[in-house]
C-alpha cells in the first residue's frame, strides 16, 4: 500500500525569496507548508513546473496569484482548490514546486512541504 502521506524539506537561501525546487510525489499534491521557527516573510506564494524543472508558473486560483499568510513554527493548510491541478508526475517529466517567500529572507530557513492524496 502506497503511503499516503510524504513530507520534503526545501531551503531558502540567505538573502533570498524563493526556495530550492522540489519534486512532488507521484499522484501527490501540496497540502501544507511547516514554518521554522524563525522565518522573515510574513505571506508564501508558490510557483510549479510541469515540465522537468524548465519554467515555472506562480499558482493562481480563481484569477488571483494564491498567497498564504505564515508565520513561525506554524503547520500551515493548503487550499485544495488551488492545488488541485499540481498532481505529481512520473519521474521522467516530474512537477516540482517552488515556495515563494514575500521578504528576502534574513537566514538560510528549512521549510517542510507535507504532500499526500487529494480527496477534495
Amino acid at each position: 500500500m502506497a503511503t499516503k502521506i510524504e513530507r520534503a524539506n526545501v531551503v531558502i537561501a540567505n538573502g533570498a525569496t524563493t526556495s530550492a525546487a522540489v519534486a512532488v510525489p507521484l499522484d501527490k499534491v501540496p497540502l501544507a507548508v511547516v514554518t521554522p521557527s524563525a522565518l522573515t516573510g510574513t505571506s508564501m506564494k508558490f510557483e510549479v513546473s510541469d515540465d522537468g524543472g524548465t519554467t515555472y508558473k506562480p499558482v493562481y486560483k480563481e484569477g488571483t496569484e494564491y498567497s498564504v499568510t505564515v508565520g513561525t513554527s506554524r503547520h500551515v493548510a493548503l487550499d485544495a482548490a488551488a492545488f488541485r491541478g499540481v498532481i505529481g508526475g512520473p519521474s521522467t517529466t516530474p512537477t516540482n514546486l517552488k515556495l515563494v517567500s514575500g521578504s528576502s529572507e534574513g537566514a538560510a530557513r528549512t521549510l517542510q512541504v507535507v504532500f499526500g492524496i487529494n480527496n477534495g
